[in-house]
């Protein structure tokens, strides 16, 4: 998650200049919402809270969508990295919406 995280804020530098400005507040929000939830990971994890099956199908998700150092690098722009990121998390901000309502 942490990589996802980097690499997002990579590609928004590299765009930044000639993103309009809805389209960076996209961004960081993206960028806001996987910083969340690494903050929450780190937590589950030092506090020895088991983590609920969504969160191996996210780190699955991240895992297939940003290869390892050995593969070379995929050149996605910042909004098809957002998107791609923003489905890959759709599990967490689902159990999240069904927690603030039950």
């Amino acid at each position: 998650m942490e990589k996802a995280r980097s690499r997002l804020a990579v590609a928004i530098a590299t765009e930044s200049k000639a993103t309009p400005l809805d389209r960076l507040r996209y961004y960081r929000e993206v960028e806001g919402t996987i910083h969340r939830w690494l903050r929450e990971l780190r937590v589950r994890r030092r506090t020895g809270l088991e983590a609920h099956e969504a969160w191996f199908q996210v780190l699955d998700s991240l895992k297939g969508l940003l290869p390892g150092p050995d593969h070379l690098p995929a050149r996605h722009s910042a909004l098809q990295l957002c998107q791609r990121l923003r489905e890959a998390l759709a599990p967490l901000e689902q159990i999240e919406r069904l927690e603030t309502r039950g």
